[in-house]
């Protein structure tokens, strides 16, 4: 199976990512026999070739991290297991699918390497994110992470109307590319608790993978 990497990047949180190259009869041919119907409910109601192929993939990891219960979507397309075992997230970008379970709320998150998160920073970004991010060395990655990160925190939070220029901020930190776990904070301003949440990142050759969980109260 292609699972690429299954990991644990901090205490209580389990990740898999999938490098996807098969086609969906090649994925479907994957499910044990007994586990089918779980590739089936998968694919309900989902038309575009691409994103069958992604809903089995990320299927496929999550059986990897041991979870066999039915997942369901919310109305805002969030993935939740339906009996409330366990906390997921599911995040995909060209020809990798990446998913996370833990005990907590969860958002994870895969982007490519690109330039156009830097083009249309001024649409994510505030005014104190934009500052920070032209003093960083790596322009470009860093604002690839930033639009990951903002991904992440927002599949926490499952709010509809945010803005992530104005209602997500990350906190200042130094950015440095590496395949080690990085820490940094961000904080929404979007239901009105101002949420803190503590992230963390890795970069691949392909793509930066970004978790966001809460922050506890201490």
């Amino acid at each position: 199976m292609p699972i690429s990497n299954v990991y644990e990047p901090v205490p209580g949180v389990r990740v898999a990512l999938w490098h996807l190259v098969e086609d969906e009869s090649a994925l479907y041919a994957l499910f044990p026999a007994g586990a089918r119907r779980l590739a089936d409910e998968a694919l309900a109601g989902v038309a575009h070739a691409t994103r069958r192929c992604e809903r089995l993939a990320a299927r496929l990891a999550l059986l990897q991290l041991g979870v066999s219960a039915p997942v369901v979507y919310t109305s805002q397309g969030k993935p939740e297991i339906f009996d409330e075992s366990a906390h997921i997230s599911i995040s995909h970008t060209r020809g990798w699918v990446a998913v996370a379970v833990s005990s907590r709320p969860i958002g994870i998150d895969v982007e490519r390497w690109s330039a156009r998160p830097l083009r249309a920073a001024a649409r994510f970004l505030s005014e104190r994110e934009r500052d920070w991010l032209s003093a960083s060395d790596g322009a470009a990655d860093a604002a690839t992470l930033l639009w990951s990160a903002k991904e992440a925190v927002y599949k926490v939070l499952g709010a509809e109307g945010v803005d992530f220029s104005q209602h997500l901020r990350v906190m200042p930190f130094e950015y440095v590319r590496t395949t080690d776990v990085r820490r940094f904070e961000a904080e929404e301003y979007c239901t009105g608790q101002n949420r803190r949440f503590v992230l963390f990142y890795s970069c691949f050759c392909d793509f930066v993978l970004t978790l966001a969980l809460e922050r506890e109260v201490e």
